[in-house]
Order: structure tokens, then C-alpha cells, then sequence
């Protein structure tokens, strides 16, 4: 196995079991306490699209750290990569464990940026890993639209708790 493999392996592992540790316990009760918008998908789709999301980190990972990630382009997207992953851990610990509706939206705007800026990276350092990531870009408006939505119906129950 090549160490890129590996490397991009431990990564994803790592990176999903902090997100788990930072949902906590219920997460599909924390689901089911809140008004969801009209075209939310079942838990078992959220599951499928969390198991898609990190194929896609793993393909651009490994594709970046088989490239080698010194001080180039290719180091920045790398370094985004890691920017986002942590965003995302984060923003698990405002919506599972906080339950903050309000903050767990506007947390989708810095990880828009990023997710962007990543995009763009990889554009012009690695044309097939942008080609990996952008349908996580895309995924990304329907994710923004439903933490919106989300927090507007249940805006009057997040002000009461």
C-alpha cells in the first residue's frame, strides 16, 4: 500500500470518527425532535451522504498527497482539505450538541468559502480531484437551503430552549 493510501485513509477514519464524537449519542433523535423542511431526506440518505462525503475527502486527499503537498497550490488545497474537515467536525458540535438552529446555518457560510476557495485550488493544481469535489460543492445549495429552512420552522422552539 502506497503511503498516499494510507495516508488519505487515516485521514477520513479520523476525521469521521471526530465528527461521531462531536454529533454525540441521538443523532437521529435530534432528527426527529425538529420540524424538517418539506424534500428532507430520510436518515438512512443523511448516512449515505455523510458515507459519499468521505469517498470524496479520500479521493482528493489521496490524490493531493500522491501529487506531494510542499509549498505549491496543491499544499494549499491540501491545507483547505484540512480547513474544512475540521469545519465540519465543528459545525456537528453546534447542531447535534448545542442544538443551535440559528448558528448552525450561518456556520454554512465559512464552509461555503472554503468549500469554493477548495474548489478553485484544485481547478488549477489537480483538474480531476476538482472534478471529485464538485459534486460536493453542488450538494452544498440544497445544504444551505435545508439549514435555513430548518432553522426558520423551528425558529420559536430553539428561542424556547
Amino acid at each position: 500500500m502506497s503511503t498516499a493510501l494510507v495516508a488519505a485513509l487515516g485521514l477520513c477514519v479520523a476525521s469521521a470518527a471526530l465528527e461521531g464524537l462531536a454529533a454525540g449519542h441521538g443523532v437521529k433523535q435530534r432528527l426527529a425532535e425538529l420540524q424538517l423542511p418539506r424534500y428532507s431526506p430520510p436518515f438512512v440518505v443523511w448516512v449515505a451522504i455523510g458515507v459519499l462525503y468521505y469517498v470524496i475527502c479520500f479521493g482528493v486527499s489521496y490524490r493531493l498527497l500522491s501529487a506531494g503537498i510542499g509549498l505549491s497550490l496543491t499544499g494549499a488545497a491540501f491545507a483547505l482539505l484540512l480547513v474544512l474537515m475540521a469545519i465540519n467536525i465543528l459545525w456537528n458540535v453546534v447542531f447535534f450538541r448545542r442544538k443551535d438552529l440559528h448558528a448552525s446555518y450561518y456556520g454554512f457560510w465559512p464552509y461555503i468559502i472554503v468549500a469554493v476557495a477548495l474548489l478553485l485550488a484544485l481547478r488549477y493544481s489537480d483538474p480531476p480531484a476538482a472534478w471529485i469535489f464538485l459534486p460536493y460543492v453542488v450538494y452544498l445549495s440544497y445544504a444551505v437551503w435545508w439549514g435555513h429552512r430548518l432553522w426558520q420552522l423551528n425558529a420559536s422552539a430553539s428561542r424556547a430552549a
